[in-house]
């Protein structure tokens, strides 16, 4: 099926683009010789010093230009979106099934895109790419990729991801790190189900194809109240943990004296629920998975090491705020507002938030409601700060509303308080607990 050509919205006044002659309204029939798929074969192809542009005007004229620019120079065209794909599995894990009913419809979505793996390092599992992507992918060079693998036996895989016809991860890989692309993968443990010999097996399949598949992120699985007619599964518990952590640590070792590479990354969760004290900097070997929630509470407690030698002895105007956040995150915020409260004009306290909506097994910000915030901050009565500090991963990245769609500014009103959107990271506390005068 021949695919539309992709659509001009805009063209930047000065751009390579412009000068040519292209207009808004137009639609890119070929890029050296090629069709443009999409917005991203469209940074790949316009990153030549030659490229040698057809376009058809609205009124259907067709127009040809070889624009000579510096490699470094986009073009200067504004086209259709990336438009995200729809994961073809059912995992027995999926968050999306997970949710309450009523939710925004954004919640409900599956994406499984390899675009988005290597844009924003979102994980996918590659269940729905075909010989044309793959192809691609090596071609363009899309690297790094992220991979959900969860296991790589075969059939133990497919039973996680709901998905019989999955083709095989490791099939998968291999093509890719022949191709010189390199991975991040994750594993998301269900106990009793793809840990132990399972684990043990994908971790040692898995470090074949070191050095382009360089890390294997740990992840505890998480599961809310909302599972009817879902597989029943069994979060980690702290005995899990340490058990984990204990199972981990040799190999850890071993991959490092084999591989330059600690390799396998259990996530912080693990270390929380295990009571255990997180590695040091150099343990996280640059934080690689750091968006998977491996490494930020040691990059925290490290940020907030080197602010601590330039906090102020004392503030003024005198500040009494609270701090919001999951239970989960309380031993690694606690020394830190401890510290800020010996500071003179300063009070904080931590407002930790049981998640009702999810389920208590939930523990992260970043899957707060409203509504437990609201009732949380309501209890805390007198104690409660002139000023509330909401962290930013409890909110939608680009607008200041909750996962059940209450605005912070109605948060604000419900409460009788100023609450502030403040950084999930060191920097973010302090400043937002200093105030900008003092910070």
């Amino acid at each position: 099926m021949t695919k539309k050509p992709l659509r001009i919205h805009g063209v930047e006044p000065g751009s390579p683009a412009a000068a040519a002659g292209v207009a808004a309204g137009a639609q890119i029939l070929s890029l050296n010789g090629r069709p443009v798929e999409d917005a991203l074969e469209l940074r790949f192809a316009e990153t030549a010093e030659q490229v040698d542009l057809v376009w058809k005007d609205g009124d259907g004229t067709e127009h040809r230009a070889a624009i000579e620019k510096a490699d470094d120079l986009p073009l200067g065209l504004e086209v259709d979106p990336l438009k995200i794909r729809a994961c073809n599995n059912k995992c027995v894990f999926c968050f999306a099934h997970q949710n309450a009913r009523g939710m925004r419809r954004a919640l409900y979505f599956k994406d499984d895109d390899y675009r988005f793996s290597f844009l924003n390092g979102n994980f996918a599992t590659l269940t729905n790419l075909g010989e044309a992507e793959t192809a691609r992918i090596i071609e363009q060079r899309l690297s790094p990729l992220y991979i959900s693998v969860h296991a790589t036996d075969w059939r133990l895989r497919n039973e996680l991801l709901g998905n019989p016809s999955a083709p095989n991860v490791l099939d998968q890989i291999a093509r890719f790190a022949a191709g010189r692309i390199f991975m991040h993968t994750q594993v998301v443990l269900c106990p009793g189900i793809n840990d132990g010999e399972h684990l043990a097996k994908s971790l040692e399949d898995l470090r074949r194809f070191h050095p382009f598949l360089e890390t294997v992120a740990l992840v505890p699985v998480g599961l809310t109240q909302y599972r009817e007619k879902l597989p029943v599964l069994r979060s980690p518990d702290p005995a899990y943990a340490r058990s984990l952590l204990a199972w981990a640590e040799p190999r850890r070792r071993r991959f490092l004296r084999d591989l330059k590479t600690r390799f396998a990354f259990p996530s912080d969760e693990f270390y929380l629920l295990a009571e255990r004290p997180f590695p040091s900097v150099r343990c996280y070997e640059g934080y690689a998975q750091l968006g998977n929630g491996v490494g930020g509470c040691r990059k925290f407690l490290e940020e907030f090491r080197r602010l601590e030698k330039k906090l102020p002895a004392a503030v003024s105007p005198a500040r009494r705020v609270s701090v919001v956040t999951g239970t989960l995150a309380v031993p690694v915020l606690a020394a830190a507002i401890q510290r800020l409260n010996r500071i003179a004009g300063v009070e904080v306290r931590l407002t930790p938030v049981v998640n009702t909506f999810f389920g208590g097994s939930v523990t992260c910000a970043g899957l707060l409601t409203g509504a437990d915030i609201r009732a949380a901050l309501e209890r805390e009565g007198e104690r409660l700060g002139e000023t509330i500090l909401i962290p930013s991963i409890s909110l939608k990245d680009d607008e200041d509303i909750f996962l059940d769609d209450l605005p912070l500014r109605d948060l604000e009103t419900q409460i009788g308080r100023p609450a502030v959107r403040a950084e999930s990271t060191a920097r973010g506390l302090v400043e937002a607990v200093l105030g900008s005068s003092n910070a």
